[in-house]
């Protein structure tokens, strides 16, 4: 099966939008989606979520490395509690990333 990738970040919203559609452009100009303007006002807000999707992406998995590490501390330690609570948080991140990444992607990034 072919890997699938999303297009490389940084994308970035299109501040020159027509008023109809809001418009999601990667680092070449490349046109990456939009967001039809519809009745609930929200659809910029949106747009600009759609636009910061590669960076929160890569800001998670590095938080993630992060959090292991210091959940392999915590463990040596013996303080059981807190690297609970670290490794939910852990688990927490993963079920984000799955969400943003297909299925061929996801047991590359994992450590």
């Amino acid at each position: 099966m072919e890997k699938m990738e999303h297009t490389k970040g940084p994308w970035h919203y299109q501040e020159e939008s027509d008023a109809y559609t809001h418009i999601i452009r990667g680092a070449k100009g490349e046109f990456i989606g939009s967001a039809s303007q519809g009745s609930k006002n929200n659809e910029e807000a949106n747009a600009r979520l759609m636009a910061a999707a590669p960076d929160l992406l890569e800001t998670l998995k590095d938080q993630r490395q992060l959090m292991v590490g210091y959940k392999s501390r915590l463990d040596c330690d013996g303080a059981y509690v807190a690297a609970r609570q670290v490794a939910d948080r852990i688990e927490m991140v993963d079920a984000v990333i799955a969400k943003a990444q297909p299925k061929s992607s996801r047991q590359e990034d994992r450590v």
